[in-house]
């Protein structure tokens, strides 16, 4: 369903296309309110996206969590967030936000850098947020809001708030899983078992991707490690919010990079 950046409720859902979740399968309309990687002093993008006329329109959202621990292994060990990473804060947030991402059924098309207005929190919200995205201390968040934040039409608040509720639902899914398999490998099938344990259907509506890690580790370099996990979500919330979990397989997107079995990083 493509709905305007300016957008007003359609009721002309072109549902034919899609496998959405049952009702035990969808994130709560009331909720409050490809891969980057760090390169020098700012986040580059590995996607080739659109340049957004007027009127940006777009088809649904990606949902994209990093592991945090494989993405500092990856050549990013002096950023800041991961010199202040510990054992303590992996366990209780396996998953972090990377960033919520308007996007278009044709993979690697997607709107960015629309105009907005610059990033302003709450100081509230902004401290859950440095929680449930670490790369805050590195201005992730700055990096997001201009480049996809402002292709959503959503207010920020409403944009970083459900990134977090999201987030905490996906941990609430996966964290538990991924933490037992820790320096270990593990099958794609076997994480989206454990993700449909916590909800029908929730693992068909993520997608795996990994690589080998480019840190000093000789041992890591060899190997596949997982280090983002994306979520496909419909913009059919109130005002074109995410709102009802998708299956990947019906918009086209699948895991990437992780063949039969692949490596969970720990700290």
């Amino acid at each position: 369903m493509i709905r305007q950046s300016e957008r007003s409720p359609n009721t002309n859902k072109r549902r034919y296309r899609r496998r959405t979740l049952s009702a035990a399968g969808l994130i709560a309309l009331g909720l409050s309110a490809l891969a980057y990687q760090w390169q020098g002093s700012q986040w580059q993008n590995s996607r080739q996206g659109n340049t957004p006329a007027a009127g940006t329109s777009f088809d649904f959202y990606l949902m994209a969590y990093s592991l945090h621990p494989a993405f500092c292994e990856n050549g990013n060990a002096r950023r800041r967030e991961c010199q202040r990473l510990t054992a303590a804060d992996n366990a209780r947030r396996p998953i972090s936000i990377h960033g919520l991402w308007p996007e278009n059924d044709r993979s690697g098309s997607y709107p960015h850098d629309c105009a907005g207005p610059r990033l302003s929190l709450s100081s509230e919200l902004r401290a859950e947020l440095d929680q449930w995205m670490p790369g805050t201390a590195s201005g992730l968040q700055q990096h997001e809001w201009r480049k996809h934040g402002t292709c959503s039409g959503l207010d920020a608040s409403r944009y970083f708030r459900l990134s977090i509720d999201f987030t905490r639902d996906v941990n609430a899914a996966l964290g538990r899983a991924l933490l037992a398999h820790t320096e270990r490998q593990v099958a794609a099938a076997e994480l989206r078992t454990a993700a449909n344990a916590y909800r029908a259907g929730f693992g068909d509506t993520l997608t795996f991707h990994c690589q080998n890690l480019k840190g000093a580790d000789p041992v890591k370099r060899g190997r596949p490690y997982l280090f983002e996990i994306r979520q496909c979500i419909d913009d059919d919330g109130p005002g074109g919010a995410p709102a009802t979990l998708l299956s990947c397989s019906s918009v086209k997107r699948r895991d990437q990079g992780c063949g039969a079995r692949f490596w969970i990083d720990g700290v």
